[in-house]
């Protein structure tokens, strides 16, 4: 039997910072991983990606949402995970806090936008940011498939 999980993952950024989230190194998946904020969407948030991600924002940094400007679903990303299809709604957008709370999940950082490609991430989240760093002022949606090791992205137009 094939499952459906469903993520939301948040970047944002400060001047030509990104907050990235260097996850512990207890957590079971993507251990000691630089990636966002995010988590898994409840059953009851299905329709609305932002809501879930909205409130997995809150729990793991303390901004709440009127402290976020331009926030944008700008990736859907699509990846099967033995029997699960996993999919995963990437949001960017932008805030002038400065100040964080850390959550269990890791510690938050502020990266100096052209040195994240350097960090150790997901190949997901590395192809999102690299794909990102191309097309930074498109404000265009992307659909993306995970095959044998490489994420082929494709524009989803109006």
């Amino acid at each position: 039997m094939i499952r459906m999980r469903i993520m939301t993952e948040d970047y944002f950024f400060n001047n030509n910072n990104l907050m990235m989230l260097k996850r512990s190194k207890d957590k079971a998946i993507a251990p000691n991983l630089w990636t966002g904020i995010g988590g898994h969407v409840e059953a009851n948030e299905h329709n609305s990606p932002e809501e879930s991600c909205l409130k997995e924002i809150f729990e793991e940094t303390g901004i709440r949402s009127n402290e976020i400007e331009r926030l944008e679903l700008r990736y859907i990303l699509l990846r099967r995970s033995k029997d699960e299809i996993r999919q995963h709604y990437f949001f960017l957008g932008n805030t002038s806090k400065a100040n964080f709370v850390n959550s269990d999940e890791g510690t938050l950082h502020w990266i100096d936008f052209p040195k994240v490609l350097t960090l150790e991430m997901s190949l997901t989240v590395e192809s999102m940011i690299e794909n990102f760093s191309n097309n930074p002022d498109d404000h265009l949606v992307f659909i993306g498939a995970v095959n044998h090791l490489k994420t082929e992205w494709s524009c989803l137009t109006d």
